[in-house]
């Protein structure tokens, strides 16, 4: 069996780090820190971790399996079940982290938005540097048994740390070092809790070394960040002052393995991204020797747009910074105390979204759903996707449904049946806003039911949702 190249030496780590020059202010958001990004990404991997992908390329990727699902949609959980199988390779987030990092749907006009045309044409370079930075992201979830994959792990959360916080001039030998340093002091990773409670002191040691970040970004359970950060407080405006690369709430990154290219052919790679749903055409364009599957994951909606507006009014799910095109005036969500209300949009960014800049919230998010969706069926419709499953969110949370909801997306997928790791039991919300619950857009019904007409009622019964029924979704 082919030996993995060997990992740089601890001298080797201590060598004169690089300097990395301040960064220009510029307009332009998170773009504007694109270049810089780049090149810390592969000086990360080219010092840390040269044997990652060990050879291999876009070219030994043979099955995709695409999650396609609107926002609050329960896309993140599936994914985070699927994650666990042996076979499939996932990313710590979502893959439009990376389109947006190489210049993929900047708005640059009100014009602009999320969707790319079937003909949209990005360049074989950047199609290939998109492919090989997702690979780089991957893997085979760490599940407990074999070598910790510390070179990988280390390396991705150093890389994570800097697409979470673009606009921070820190100096990646420091986040390594903070990284290796923590690892030591907390080298166990159980299921779940392990990841959350190493992010939780890596934050902690990189405040001691002068990068402080606020904690409540990240997906953490605030009891978790209060035992390390007692004094610090949740904020409810945006991290940044110009634009983003990954949403809030920030990913934790999980361990994994990359597979070697020989192995890797029998993998599935899993995407997952609530821009998917825009962009099924490009998604194929990246790896164009792959064998894509479709799941079509649907919610009703009533649950869907509570689930929105919800997200709107927390702290987090900030994605574009409209300010220099468009004021946003949103009834519901923008207000003078809070101004970067009249200038940040939540989740995704749908085509047509500049009339819906001054309407009411529940107008915006039910536009969200609806266009979401009515993408998805329209390509569902003109076959863009040759091989398609449908699923309902409402099937998941339940555990007996969800065993059987997930034996029939393993088969579909061409999986080999078995448990998940962890099982159903360790099945948990994931960028949950509140807890869920059975019922819970009942709370707004008196807002929420006059939407349930026109396009919405009709785009319900066609993701098999009956209208007339409307009161008794879940």
């Amino acid at each position: 069996m082919k030996k993995r190249a060997a990992q740089p030496s601890s001298s080797a780590a201590r060598a004169r780090p690089v300097l990395w020059p301040a960064r220009k202010k510029c307009a332009g958001g998170a773009y504007a820190y694109a270049p810089d990004i780049l090149r810390k990404r592969r000086y990360i991997y080219d010092r840390y971790n040269p044997a990652r992908l060990g050879g291999g390329g876009a070219r030994d990727i043979k099955n995709i399996l695409v999650i396609n699902a609107a926002s609050r949609s329960g896309s993140s959980f599936l994914h985070s079940l699927l994650s666990r199988h042996p076979d499939i390779i996932s990313l710590n987030g979502e893959e439009i982290v990376f389109h947006k990092l190489h210049g993929v749907g900047a708005i640059n006009s009100a014009d602009d938005s999320d969707f790319l045309p079937p003909d949209f044409e990005a360049g074989k370079t950047v199609l290939e540097s998109i492919a090989a930075d997702i690979l780089k992201d991957a893997g085979c979830l760490y599940q407990g048994t074999g070598p910790f994959p510390k070179e990988n792990y280390l390396a991705d959360c150093v890389q994570r740390f800097i697409l979470q916080w673009p606009q921070l001039e820190a100096d990646p030998d420091l986040l390594y070092r903070c990284a290796a340093g923590t690892l030591e002091r907390e080298p166990r990773f159980e299921a779940g809790a392990g990841p959350a409670r190493f992010w939780n002191s890596f934050l902690t040691r990189l405040a001691g070394a002068g990068v402080r970040v606020n904690p409540y970004y990240y997906d953490m359970l605030p009891e978790l960040i209060r035992r390390k950060f007692p004094s610090a407080e949740p904020s409810a405006g945006p991290p940044f002052d110009a634009g983003c690369l990954e949403e809030t709430p920030f990913i934790i990154p999980g361990p994994r393995t990359f597979p070697w290219p020989g192995e890797l052919r029998a993998k599935t790679l899993l995407l997952k991204s609530s821009s998917n749903c825009y962009r099924s055409g490009f998604v194929k364009k990246l790896f164009p020797a792959a064998r894509f599957r479709f799941i079509l994951l649907a919610r009703n909606p009533l649950a869907s747009i509570n689930g929105l507006m919800d997200g709107w009014l927390s702290r987090g799910f900030f994605s574009r910074n409209l300010g220099a095109i468009a004021g946003l005036g949103i009834k519901g969500y923008c207000a003078s105390a809070q101004p970067w209300t009249s200038a940040w949009w939540k989740f995704d960014l749908p085509p047509g979204w500049a009339p819906y800049a001054r309407k009411t919230l529940e107008d915006v998010c039910a536009f969200q759903w609806l266009s979401a969706n009515e993408h998805i069926l329209k390509d569902s419709d003109l076959g863009a996707f040759e091989e398609k499953l449908g699923v309902k969110y409402e099937n998941l949370p339940a555990r007996p449904s969800l065993s059987r909801e997930l034996k029939k997306i393993l088969a579909f997928a061409g999986l080999r049946e078995r448990e998940l790791a962890g099982g159903p039991a360790c099945a948990r919300p994931v960028m949950a806003v509140t807890a869920p619950r059975s019922g819970k857009w009942l709370g707004r019904r008196q807002k929420l039911l006059p939407l349930c007409s026109g396009k919405i009622r009709t785009t319900a019964a066609r993701l098999g949702y009956d209208p007339e029924e409307a009161e008794k979704w879940t």
